[in-house]
């Protein structure tokens, strides 16, 4: 039986955001499943036509993977996203995914990064392990991309694990939606001793656009906001590839995928 591994990110044209945050996803899971072919796909149109008239590189959205994989006779296709949430990105994949859903024998979607509690927690851990410790001055504010669409839990969610946990330090934001600039000014405020703040992206890829949003020169960026209530800020612009031990909750999700769909019989 031909076997696949087909890891689905959004995409970059950053090189260096896909070498070091994309890219890490990717060997790591295709290290962890060497009995199956590795393919990519990203699902952002603007990426992939500007990586191919920029650089002369040519990625697969999702429906041209299936389909070649369809057409090249594999049997059993792994469908692992490198999504930090169940948003509209998510969404849309599995409404693609669904239209190749019987015609393989085998075809497993994994998980983002972020569903179940325990998925929160592990993050937390990872993010967390990664960091210098914070002293009482000090505090850390993660970033996601967020959304203006609809109501979206994941932050606030994931900010309360880490107060759960003793980091009364640790703060998560959003670019867009809640909690966005003034929910993190006020907690910020209320953290009394605080002076230094170190911004960093909770996103999968820190590339240019981001790091711009967040520490960029013009007046509206996180750190000049930051800045002008007083704060020393300090960029970590690292996405969450770079963090060592994320890389190992995608092939966890994958492995959890494969073990909650079994192989099945055509007919």
């Amino acid at each position: 039986m031909k076997k696949a591994i087909l890891v689905v990110s959004t995409g970059t044209e950053d090189a260096a955001a896909l070498e070091k945050d994309i890219g890490v996803l990717e060997r790591a899971l295709a290290g962890a499943f060497p009995d199956r072919t590795f393919r990519r796909a990203f699902t952002s149109g603007y990426v992939r036509r500007a990586l191919r008239s920029k650089r002369g590189v040519t990625v697969d959205g999702v429906v041209e993977a299936l389909t070649a994989l369809r057409m090249e006779g594999y049997q059993d296709v792994l469908v692992q996203p490198t999504y930090l949430e169940n948003g509209e990105e998510m969404e849309a994949l599995r409404g693609e995914a669904q239209l190749y859903q019987k015609q393989f024998p085998r075809f497993t979607v994994g998980r983002p990064l972020l569903t179940t509690i325990d998925d929160y927690l592990n993050l937390a851990d990872a993010i967390i392990a990664s960091l210098p410790a914070l002293d009482d001055s000090e505090a850390l504010v993660l970033v996601g991309r967020g959304t203006d669409r609809r109501m979206d839990p994941t932050y606030a969610c994931l900010d309360y694990v880490f107060r759960d946990k003793g980091y009364q330090n640790l703060f998560v934001g959003a670019l867009e939606g809640y909690p966005g600039v003034p929910e993190i000014l006020n907690r910020l405020a209320g953290a009394w001793n605080v002076r230094r703040v170190y911004l960093m992206p909770l996103m999968v890829t820190a590339e240019d656009s981001v790091c711009n949003d967040l520490a960029g020169q013009d007046r509206d960026s996180w750190a000049n906001r930051l800045r002008r209530h007083y704060f020393e800020v300090v960029p970590l612009l690292q996405g969450l590839g770079e963090h060592r031990q994320i890389p190992s909750l995608f092939v966890r999700h994958a492995r959890e995928a494969l073990s909650a769909h079994p192989a099945r019989q055509n007919g």
